[in-house]
C-alpha cells in the first residue's frame, strides 16, 4: 500500500497513554496542533498487542508483555488498579545507597504539579498523609506514634481512570487533536548529519503507512517501548538515538513487592485500620507502614513502604466466606469481568513475576465451597456491600476489598525501591515483529543489595512496633532472604532505561526530558526516572507529563 500523505502538526506525541493523552490535551489547550498516533485501536485487539512481545526474557523474574502493557487508546490504564502516590523528597536527595542514582531535577521542581495530576486522575486534593485529614485516626492503630515508622502516609485511589474512556469525549470534540490508531511509530528519522527530527515513520499492520512532520515531538509509549523506538532509530553519529553515552537500555528498574511476614498488632482488633478509609472528598485512600526520609538516611534503607493485606485467597484454610467467594467468582468463567488478567492470575495463585500476590498453592473448590456454608452470613454480607460499592456505585467505585482478622493478624504486604544497576537492561533482538521492528531482549537483573534492603526494612518495622508494644511481625519462611529474593519480579513498572542527567555523559534525556544534544525530541515516560522509589510509575509519570507540556507550551510561543 502507498504511504500516505504527509501528516503535520506543531506537536506529535507517539502513544495514547496517559502521559499522551495529557501531553496532547495541555498543548491543545494551549492552542496547538496535535497529532496523537496510537499503535491499537479504541479497544483491545490481540494481533496488535502481539507487537510489545519481547523476544527474549526470565520468565521466573519479568511478567510477559502481553499483560505488562497495552497497545489501545488509554495504554496500560486500560487495565491499571487506580492506586496514585508520588515520589518522596528523599529519592531526589543523594544517597549511597542508590550510587550512581543522581536526579537533576529537585522535589520542589516537581510537587507544584501534584495537584494538576490529581486532577486529571480524578483522585482528588493531593493530600497524602493523614495527618492533614484530621478526621482520620491518626495512626493504623492505637497509640502507634509517628517517628521512624510512619502510618499516617497513604496513597490515593482514582475512579480507577481508564485515560481512554475518562477523556474520549475531549479527544473527539477538540479541534486541535487529532487521534491517529492502528498506526506504530516504528522510527524517528533524522535530518541527515544533524540532531533534529525529520519526521516519524509510521506502520500499521495491514501494510498502512504515513509520514509525520512536527515542529517537536515527544515519546510516550510507555517506559520499554520508548526505548525500544529510540534503539531502532539510527542516531547522528551512527548507533541509536540517545545511546550517545551508553546508558539508553540500561539501568533497568521494577520494584521489590511481595509478603514474607504476618503483623501481629497488641492493640483491640476492631480498631485497627485495615481497609481503605475515605477523605473528605470521598475519595479512596489507603495507609501503609513508611519511613520517614532522616531514618532512611540514617539506617541506610531503601524507599519502601508495606501494608497490611488479605490471606491468600486460593488456599481455603483461611477460613473466610468472602475469601472463598472472591476466589470462586475470579477463577469462574465470568473471571475476567472482576480484575484485569494480571491481578487475577495472580490472585489465584499463578506466579506473575512483578506481582505482590505470591504463588499459592489452591485448595479443592469444595473447601472453599464448605467455607461458604460455614461462614455464609459473612459471605452474603461481603457480596451485598462490596458489590454495591464496586459494581453499583455511579462513579467512584471502591479500588478492593480487605477482610477483618478477629486475631489482629494479617499478611504483611511491601512495595520499595529496586536499586539502579547499569547490567539491569534491555537490548534489541534480531528477532522482528510482525511491521518489521526488532523485539527486546529483556535481562531485568535484581542483587543482593535489593534483597538485603528489604530483610533490614522488616527488621526495622518488627523493632518498632516491638519498642512501643504495639505488635511485632512473624516471618513466614525461616530464611528470610531467601524468599525476599524468590519474590523478586518485575515488568509493570518500567523505569530507567532513558535515565535523565544533568550531563550528558551520565544519561540519555535532560532534566527537561529532552534527548541530549535535541532541541525538538523529548520523552514523556518512566524510563526517565533516575531510581524507582516506593511509588508505582503511573502518578509520577503524568506530574513529569505536565511540566513537559508546560516547557513545551513556552518553546513553541517563541517559535
Amino acid at each position: 500500500m502507498a504511504p500516505e500523505a504527509d501528516i503535520s502538526a506543531d506537536v506529535a506525541v507517539v502513544g495514547s497513554g496517559p502521559a499522551g493523552i495529557v501531553t496532547a490535551l495541555e498543548l491543545a489547550a494551549g492552542g496547538f496542533d496535535v497529532l496523537l498516533v496510537e499503535s491499537g485501536e479504541r479497544g483491545f485487539r490481540a494481533d496488535v498487542q502481539e507487537l510489545a512481545a519481547a523476544a527474549g526474557w526470565d520468565p521466573e523474574r519479568h511478567a510477559p508483555m502481553s499483560i505488562a502493557a497495552r497497545r489501545q487508546v488509554g495504554g496500560a490504564s486500560a487495565i491499571w488498579g487506580g492506586r496514585c502516590v508520588p515520589f518522596d523528597p528523599i529519592d531526589f536527595e543523594r544517597r549511597d545507597l542508590v550510587g550512581h542514582g543522581a536526579w537533576p531535577v529537585l522535589y520542589d521542581d516537581i510537587a507544584p504539579f501534584f495537584q494538576r495530576a490529581c486532577d486529571w486522575f480524578v483522585c482528588g486534593r493531593a493530600a497524602f498523609d493523614g495527618s492533614r485529614l484530621p478526621h482520620l485516626p491518626p495512626s493504623i492503630v492505637p497509640g502507634l506514634p509517628n517517628g521512624d515508622v510512619r502510618t499516617s502516609t497513604f496513597e490515593r485511589w482514582s475512579l480507577p481512570t481508564d485515560f481512554g474512556r475518562e477523556y474520549s469525549a475531549r479527544l473527539k470534540s477538540s479541534t486541535r487533536v487529532r487521534l491517529m490508531t492502528g498506526l506504530t511509530c516504528s522510527r524517528v528519522v533524522l535530518v541527515p548529519g544533524q540532531r533534529r527530527v525529520d519526521h516519524l515513520e509510521l506502520r500499521g499492520l495491514g501494510g498502512r503507512r504515513a509520514t509525520v512532520r512536527a515542529r517537536r515531538y515527544v515519546l510516550a509509549c510507555g517506559g520499554l517501548e520508548t526505548t525500544r523506538l529510540l534503539m531502532a532509530s539510527p542516531g547522528p553519529e551512527g548507533g541509536s538515538i540517545g545511546d550517545h553515552s551508553g546508558h539508553l537500555g540500561r539501568w533497568y528498574m521494577a520494584h521489590m513487592e511481595g509478603t514474607v511476614a504476618r503483623i501481629h498488632f497488641d492493640t483491640p482488633p476492631q480498631a485497627t485500620v485495615f481497609g481503605y478509609e475515605r477523605d473528605l472528598d470521598g475519595v479512596y485512600v489507603r495507609r501503609r507502614f513508611s519511613f520517614s526520609g532522616a531514618a532512611q538516611k540514617r539506617l541506610g534503607l531503601p524507599n519502601i513502604v508495606g501494608w497490611v493485606a488479605n490471606p491468600d485467597l486460593p488456599d481455603p484454610s483461611h477460613g473466610s466466606g468472602a475469601l472463598s467467594f472472591a476466589y470462586l467468582a475470579l477463577v469462574s468463567p465470568l473471571g475476567g469481568m472482576f480484575a484485569a488478567d494480571a491481578q487475577r492470575e495472580a490472585l489465584t495463585g499463578r506466579i506473575v513475576p512483578g506481582s505482590p500476590y505470591g504463588p499459592a498453592a489452591a485448595g479443592p473448590l469444595r473447601a472453599h465451597a464448605r467455607n461458604l456454608i460455614a461462614d455464609r452470613r459473612a459471605a452474603a454480607r461481603f457480596v451485598v456491600a462490596f458489590g454495591a460499592r464496586r459494581f453499583l456505585a455511579r462513579r467512584r467505585r471502591v479500588p478492593g476489598f480487605f477482610v477483618y482478622s478477629a486475631a489482629n493478624t494479617y499478611p504483611f504486604q511491601y512495595h520499595g525501591e529496586h536499586l539502579p544497576a547499569a547490567e539491569s537492561r534491555v537490548t534489541l533482538s534480531r528477532e522482528v515483529d510482525a511491521i518489521g521492528m526488532p523485539r527486546l531482549d529483556i535481562d531485568l537483573r535484581f542483587s543482593d543489595a535489593d534483597v538485603a534492603g528489604v530483610v533490614r526494612a522488616h527488621e526495622q518495622w518488627d523493632a518498632y512496633l516491638r519498642r512501643h508494644a504495639r505488635g511485632r511481625l512473624e516471618y513466614i519462611d525461616a530464611d528470610v532472604a531467601a524468599a525476599v529474593a524468590a519474590r523478586a519480579g518485575g515488568g509493570f513498572h518500567q523505569a530507567g532505561t532513558t535515565r535523565m542527567s544533568a550531563r550528558p555523559q551520565d544519561g540519555v534525556l535532560t532534566p527537561d526530558l529532552a534527548v541530549h544534544g535535541f532541541d525538538d525530541l523529548t520523552v514523556a515516560s518512566s524510563s526517565a526516572f533516575v531510581t524507582s522509589g516506593q511509588a508505582n510509575s503511573t502518578f509520577m509519570v503524568v506530574v513529569f507529563a505536565l511540566r513537559l507540556a508546560d516547557r513545551l507550551r513556552r518553546m513553541l510561543r517563541r517559535g
